[in-house]
């Protein structure tokens, strides 16, 4: 660590405990105005933060629904404490908008509860994320209703309801805490694993330092440590908060990567069922009086995830067909030559070893013919190999146009020579096939000054399997020397008289 990152670090530190140790020094003055003061400074705290994160959504190079995210959970919590002063300070009693106060403290939650689950899901849909929004919507209606079901009928609360709700908020603040500390371990880019450790660190001081202040509030009597600890600690995270954010102002442009795929995976995948637990939380610890409305939001929120889960279904079937696709076309050009659109020599390969082992079974066996276009080397010098390759796939059509049975089979063998397959053909009906083709080429009378005839030829060599051959390669070898022996007595011509021996 360098030392001016040192002195800024010395700095932050000495920011961080001035407030509370200012609030410490006002215990000695006046111990009962402490917790008056703690409000104020929490509220002026909150709303700088608030202040400071909405100038950062334009200005940071964050996500901008990461930030502007945090910034709508901190103006409502600001909200929140607003209405908590308004209540103390103005109508001199605290159940006039109790309901407000408690569902503004809870429902700021929510903008951070979204992006934890819901942000940086590649595979998610708008509709997807529209229903996701859906179960933010009837996660913050139930929490209404639960608040409402607490306070009686002036809007206060008994000893039993403060119980269950500072309880609950210590729950909800720790499904927060747990949610983005999650994130944070798993978060593959920089920026969002930037974001999410200064959340973390937030929201895990917030569920220590409110819990304790609340706590305090119920157990406590008179002036004591936990009561100072009470009303000294809540500005605590967001002091925090602010300091990080001006720490770091800008997303680092690199950093290792952190968590494995797996683990992003997993998350990403279990994120959604979150919203769906907290509800279902959440309307459980409602009292029967509300059945209807709660079975009502918990039936919606059900149909919304089913929703959510068919769209994932339907999209990775969608997904696997494309691919599918895909992997097709990728094995058709992997098979195919790319100047003739023949098979290519990779599939006679295949082609040949099939049926050589079908054709030990088969009463005529099988014909092999190889095809080489007479003096194409000179013609390739000749006219340029841009002229070459459209003799290639002239000759081509030709040669596959005298094919008539779908199983047989017409490539490209290599350069300038192809091969032809005749499953179940004996030689009788390969020598016809061979004399096609030199006709069909001959007449087709493709220019070539110096060839024969002053045009493309070709020469043939044929062969077929004997009941002795027990070697696919012994084939092959015929073929190839009947096709030298044509080449040899003047091209234009087929040879299959080593086929006879």
């Amino acid at each position: 660590m360098t030392t001016s990152s040192r002195q800024a670090g010395l700095r932050y530190a000495l920011a961080l405990a001035l407030l509370p140790a200012l609030l410490a020094c006002g215990l000695l003055i006046a111990p009962l105005q402490v917790d008056h003061w703690s409000y104020h400074l929490q509220f002026v705290i909150a709303l700088a933060t608030t202040v400071w994160c909405a100038r950062l959504v334009s200005r940071s190079s964050y996500p901008r629904v990461l930030i502007l995210a945090l910034a709508i959970s901190l103006g409502l919590w600001t909200l929140g404490a607003a209405t908590l002063l308004v209540q103390i300070d103005l109508l001199h009693s605290l159940v006039d908008m109790t309901n407000y106060t408690y569902l503004l403290f809870v429902g700021y939650g929510v903008p951070l509860l979204y992006v934890a689950v819901a942000f940086g899901d590649p595979y998610s849909s708008r509709w997807q994320k529209v229903l996701d929004a859906s179960l933010l919507v009837q996660l913050g209606l139930l929490y209404w209703v639960s608040i409402v079901d607490v306070l009686d009928a002036h809007g206060s609360l008994s000893p039993t309801s403060l119980w269950y709700v500072r309880h609950a908020l210590d729950a909800v603040n720790a499904f927060l805490a747990l949610a983005h500390v999650a994130r944070w371990l798993t978060a593959s880019s920089p920026a969002t694993r930037r974001f999410f450790r200064i959340t973390s660190v937030y929201l895990v001081s917030y569920l220590v330092c409110i819990g304790v202040h609340n706590h305090a509030d119920m157990e406590s009597v008179g002036v004591n440590f936990m009561s100072v600890l009470g009303d000294v600690l809540p500005p605590l995270p967001f002091i925090a908060l602010a300091l990080m954010l001006h720490r770091w102002r800008n997303a680092p442009a690199a950093e290792p990567a952190s968590g494995s795929g797996l683990l992003q995976r997993v998350a990403l995948g279990v994120s959604p069922i979150l919203f769906l637990l907290a509800i279902f939380a959440v309307g459980l610890s409602i009292d029967d009086r509300r059945t209807g409305l709660v079975l009502l939001i918990v039936g919606l929120a059900m149909l919304a995830y089913i929703l959510r889960t068919v769209l994932v279904q339907y999209r990775y079937v969608q997904t696997q067909d494309r691919l599918q696709a895909m992997t097709q076309a990728l094995e058709r050009l992997s098979y195919t030559d790319a100047v003739t659109d023949l098979p290519n020599r990779r599939a006679f390969d295949h082609a040949f070893v099939r049926e050589w082992a079908a054709s030990a079974r088969a009463p005529d066996g099988m014909s092999l013919l190889m095809i080489d276009i007479d003096k194409f080397k000179d013609y390739n010098d000749l006219y340029g190999h841009q002229a070459g390759d459209h003799c290639l796939r002239a000759v081509a059509r030709l040669i596959a146009g005298t094919l008539h049975r779908p199983a047989d089979f017409c490539g490209r063998y290599g350069g300038e020579e192809f091969v032809i397959l005749l499953p179940g053909t004996p030689l009788a009906g390969a020598e016809i096939v061979a004399r096609r083709i030199l006709e069909r080429v001959h007449t087709a009378n493709l220019p070539y000054t110096t060839g024969i005839a002053g045009r493309v030829t070709v020469s043939i060599g044929v062969s077929a399997r004997r009941a002795t051959d027990m070697q696919a390669e012994t084939l092959m070898e015929r073929a190839d020397r009947n096709l030298y022996r044509a080449k040899g007595r003047g091209r234009n011509q087929w040879d299959a008289s080593e086929a006879e021996l």
